[in-house]
């Protein structure tokens, strides 16, 4: 009997797949139509038991085929370069803030996910849509809910989740009746030809917008700063020398450390061939895109971080119908925050020892809790 080119995992939920690392593998599974993630039904694999939000249908994470096309182009204008850059000063007035507030009074510590990595996506996507900002206090906790469950029952994560809808639909009824001039109010009016967005897409997409806003760029920035902060911020002191380097910087540290451990969750829906060999049909698959992004045969030296590399396009933001509609966003805000940390906090340090940080752990995101650091005085 031959042997399967994909190593046999057993799942936490009690399901068995077959795993795709491999760098060419990964890139061509993000692209296969035939690996569907619509898994909504009654009995479908999970990659853990408390996968939720595999239940919700309409939601994008969940839709393949001309359904998602259809809300991918009826929402797309929203998230052009063109619109990103609309944005930028957002980015920017909330960043520069977080470091006032952070470095007020002359302090000269803090917990930097706490004061910078985790407010920062949550103000910036609620300014984008256009939420007071006492609401978006509630972003964070509703978004571990649903990407991480991190000590919650699964009574309690349903709890918290239940209400996480229920503000968005009282939300876009509000906007509908009382339109505004952010974000909501563009996905409220967005058109592509006849169709636009029913109630249960819109406030679909909302949840994957908040969620995705929140956990990968917190998640990104986290761990970047942790890569550019240890071995006594041999990088930090590079980047601070030569702030040129961020937009360069930016994608090798997202090239090393991806947005998250993701962990893509897949059934074929037919006989296919991937570079390293066949899956059959109605096989569970599991894309892993970290290793991808240390693959050595696309990445010199992979587990090395070089600000400089000019390397292949990383798989970050995954590939193909799905590659992340809020990738450019999440670019903009990664540079914007290490330019504002860099011009201003120049001497930023680690405060521990790196084996006491810890990180929480989802069946999509591990996200480091906190990350202690001093700085010098100016």
């Amino acid at each position: 009997m031959p042997t399967h080119p994909f190593p046999r995992v057993a799942l936490p939920s009690g399901h068995e797949a077959v795993l795709i690392t491999r760098h060419a593998d990964v890139a061509a599974a993000l692209t296969e139509s035939r690996l569907t993630r619509e898994l909504t039904a009654p009995g479908s694999p999970r990659l853990s038991p408390g996968e939720s939000f595999r239940d919700i249908e309409g939601l994008i994470l969940n839709m393949d085929g001309e359904g998602h096309r259809r809300i991918r182009r009826v929402v797309a204008s929203a998230f052009t370069p063109a619109r990103v850059r609309h944005w930028q000063p957002l980015v920017r007035r909330v960043a520069s803030t977080l470091v006032a507030e952070m470095t007020a009074g002359g302090s000269q510590n803090a917990d930097l996910v706490a004061s910078f990595t985790n407010p920062l996506p949550v103000l910036v996507i609620g300014g984008m849509l256009g939420i007071p900002e006492q609401d978006t206090a509630r972003f964070h906790e509703w978004s571990d809910a649903f990407a991480l469950a991190d000590g919650l029952s699964p009574a309690e994560r349903e709890a918290q989740m239940a209400e996480f809808g229920d503000y968005l639909v009282d939300l876009v009824a509000r906007r509908r009746a009382h339109p505004s001039d952010g974000l909501v109010d563009e996905l409220i009016a967005a058109r592509d030809g006849s169709d636009r967005l029913s109630e249960p897409e819109l406030v679909s997409l909302l949840i994957a917008l908040i969620v995705g806003g929140t956990h990968t760029s917190t998640n990104a920035l986290g761990r970047a700063m942790l890569n550019l902060l240890r071995d006594d911020g041999a990088l930090w002191r590079q980047l601070v020398a030569d702030p040129s380097l961020i937009p360069a910087a930016t994608e090798e540290l997202l090239r090393h450390s991806g947005l998250g451990d993701l962990r893509h969750l897949r059934v074929a829906t037919a006989d296919i061939d991937l570079p390293s060999g066949p899956v059959s049909a109605g096989e569970v698959v599991v894309i892993a895109s970290m290793p991808a992004l240390r693959d050595g045969s696309v990445f010199d030296d992979p587990d090395v971080i070089k600000l400089d590399r000019g390397c292949p396009a990383h798989l970050s933001f995954g590939g193909g119908q799905h590659y992340c509609l809020g990738a450019h966003l999440a670019r903009s805000e990664f540079h914007i925050a290490l330019a504002e940390l860099v011009e201003r906090m120049p001497a930023l340090r680690l405060a521990v020892d790196e084996k006491t940080l810890l990180f929480s752990e989802g069946s999509e995101f591990s996200v480091l809790k906190a990350l202690p650091v001093s700085w010098s005085a100016a």
